[in-house]
């Protein structure tokens, strides 16, 4: 039976809340006054970006597909994070998810985080993106990093397809990574959750008057119900650690609800009145330090267990 932790909300998190809220809402005050949100997110991905003094950074190339790597200079890495980007598959990798990768590098100094730039949709639909995944997860093993010291991460889609890349691991007969973790991983084209109708008044992402997730655009002709287009109706048997987060007022709630519990060994922290992806607020809410701090004992956990 899977691990299941509900968290009560903070008064940073109410303030995180309503602030988002207000962005959406008033869009083009959000645009206008871009300064007073860009801390939260953007869609730049910078030529000259600065990691710090302490961490050094380069883009590889696997078969056409660059991936950009961290890691501490003058420290040997001995464990590798695969990070999967989140953007519906539409949007591509970029300055937020580079703190999001220096995030997951501060949890261990021998940690190596790999961020996959990979193809967007609709110029590049299913299965473009997962194959370029399980390229990457083959070219760490081919690096020498044992499958036990390798972590998938990922976030909305990106939590999906990290989904979907642990099970076609599994399906071809390739060693299991070590654990995976999703925040608001988006697992179900289908839309078949409670949540779909429980929260759709309450996601300011996603709810009533937002633009519909573009299905489609990745998906294209694919049967939704496809495991791999939609890992909540996948097979998890034999499958690796799993550490979930998502928040309550997600309309995307059940698909992290739903899946986890089908697996034994899963671990989901449902975060009361949270929105999508709200680890990535970092040290701004309470809720975002808690999950972060959930992921910082689980990995070193993971580690140590190696």
């Amino acid at each position: 039976m899977a691990q299941y932790f509900f968290h009560k909300q903070k008064l940073s998190d109410r303030f995180g809340v309503s602030l988002v809220r207000f962005a959406f809402k008033f869009k083009a005050a959000r645009e206008r006054y871009n300064f007073k949100f860009k801390f939260a997110f953007t869609n730049t991905l910078s030529k000259k970006y600065s990691y710090g003094r302490k961490i050094d950074y380069k883009f590889i190339d696997i078969d056409g597909t660059k991936t950009e790597t961290i890691f501490f200079k003058n420290e040997k890495s001995k464990y590798a994070i695969i990070q999967l980007h989140g953007g519906a598959y539409v949007y591509g990798y970029n300055d937020s998810y580079r703190k999001t990768a220096k995030r997951y590098l501060k949890t261990n100094r021998q940690i190596q985080v790999y961020s996959l730039c990979y193809s967007l949709a609709p110029e590049h639909p299913f299965p473009k993106a997962l194959e370029e995944a399980i390229d990457l997860y083959k070219y760490l093993l081919n690096e020498g990093y044992s499958s036990d010291q390798i972590i998938i991460a990922g976030d909305s889609a990106g939590g999906g397809l990290a989904l979907a890349l642990g099970l076609a691991i599994k399906d071809r007969s390739i060693s299991m990574p070590k654990a995976i973790i999703t925040m608001s991983a988006w697992t179900d084209f289908l839309a078949d959750g409670e949540s779909y109708e429980k929260n759709k008044e309450k996601d300011p992402f996603f709810g009533k008057g937002t633009t519909p997730l573009p299905k489609e655009a990745y998906a294209s002709k694919q049967d939704f119900r496809n495991p791999y287009v939609s890992p909540k109706y996948g097979d998890y048997s034999s499958f690796s650690d799993l550490l979930m987060f998502v928040g309550s007022h997600e309309l995307i709630e059940s698909d992290t609800l739903d899946l986890a519990n089908k697996i034994e060994n899963a671990e989901i922290h449902n975060y009361e009145g949270m929105f999508h992806v709200f680890p990535l607020g970092f040290n701004k809410m309470a809720s975002s330090r808690s999950a972060w701090r959930v992921i910082d004992e689980f990995i070193n956990k993971q580690i140590r267990s190696e």
